[in-house]
């Protein structure tokens, strides 16, 4: 049995482009399987000062056996941003610049709360940059049993920020 990853990536610092590319490399020398990218799409820094720059985001799906734990795979992320320079600091901090995120932002057909990782990601349903790209790839994945599809939750998702496809690379 497989089970399909949904991972957020994003960042506004440095090249952004070139950091999106050298994580998709990374995540497929980590984690080898097919990947499903959804376009790019440049957003403006949510929750951040005005000026911030602004960030890309891209969502791609993986396919990993069932046997592969998320923690193991947020690990693999978590070290992928470390090498490619992010250096992350305490939640309590609040939103800042970063060149590199990566988030497991749900796992088909599971749910999870630990102290290291909430699936579906808590807050995803309401961050325009993370439903847009991950309804291109997902339109029909409900994240919790019997909920709303991710389409639905784009449609209704309050979040008004102004979002730019950019395409899938450049």
């Amino acid at each position: 049995m497989k089970r399909k990853y949904f991972i957020g990536l994003g960042g506004n610092m440095g090249n952004r482009h070139d950091l999106l590319n050298a994580a998709l490399e990374e995540i497929q020398l980590a984690l080898p399987c097919a990947q499903t990218r959804s376009n790019r799409y440049e957003t403006p820094a949510w929750g951040m000062e005005p000026g911030t720059p602004a960030f890309l985001n891209q969502v791609i799906s993986i396919v990993l056996p069932d046997t592969t734990e998320p923690l193991h795979v947020l690990e693999t992320l978590l070290n992928i941003e470390q090498k490619l320079g992010r250096h992350r600091t305490s939640k309590a901090d609040g939103y800042q610049s970063r060149s590199i995120d990566l988030d497991v932002l749900a796992v088909e057909g599971l749910q999870m709360n630990t102290d290291e990782l909430t699936l579906p990601h808590p807050r995803m349903h309401l961050r325009r940059f993370v439903l847009e790209p991950l309804a291109e790839i997902a339109p029909q994945l409900k994240l919790i049993e019997g909920g709303p599809t991710v389409a639905e939750l784009l449609r209704t998702c309050d979040d008004q920020s102004t979002i730019q496809r950019l395409g899938t690379t450049l």
